[in-house]
């Protein structure tokens, strides 16, 4: 903002937006090693498994696909599960229109996983 009365801009108000922002920036890269080093333990455990999965003479080049693809539905059922109601009521209307991905056993139960817990039956399965 310009200064009353003057041709420039008021130093101090610029300077004091800086700092704030310098704050803030400080901040997110302290939540940001916060959150790295939080990662740091699940990390692992997945390099575990993996190595294990290598051991266990799988081919990992393979594998890594199906763990690729296992995390993309997993994504995509929690995006399903968060729709509201009349949301979900049009997916799964549109999901029995396109028919023949919906009538395949794993389309069955991607529909049956992604029903409002409500409408899902109570099963030890």
């Amino acid at each position: 903002m310009a200064v009353q009365g003057a041709n420039g801009f008021d130093g101090k108000m610029l300077q004091s937006y800086l700092g704030q922002i310098d704050a803030a920036d400080d901040k997110l890269v302290d939540l940001k090693s916060q959150h790295m080093h939080a990662c740091k333990a699940p990390r692992k455990e997945i390099r575990e498994t993996m190595k294990q999965a290598k051991d266990a003479g799988l081919n990992m080049a393979s594998f890594r696909m199906i763990v690729a693809k296992h995390r993309s539905e997993r994504k995509i059922e929690e995006k399903i599960a968060k729709l509201e109601a009349d949301e979900q009521a049009d997916y799964d209307e549109m999901q029995r229109a396109l028919g023949t991905f919906a009538d395949t056993p794993l389309g069955e139960a991607a529909l049956k996983r992604a029903k409002p817990q409500s409408e899902q039956l109570d099963t030890l399965a």
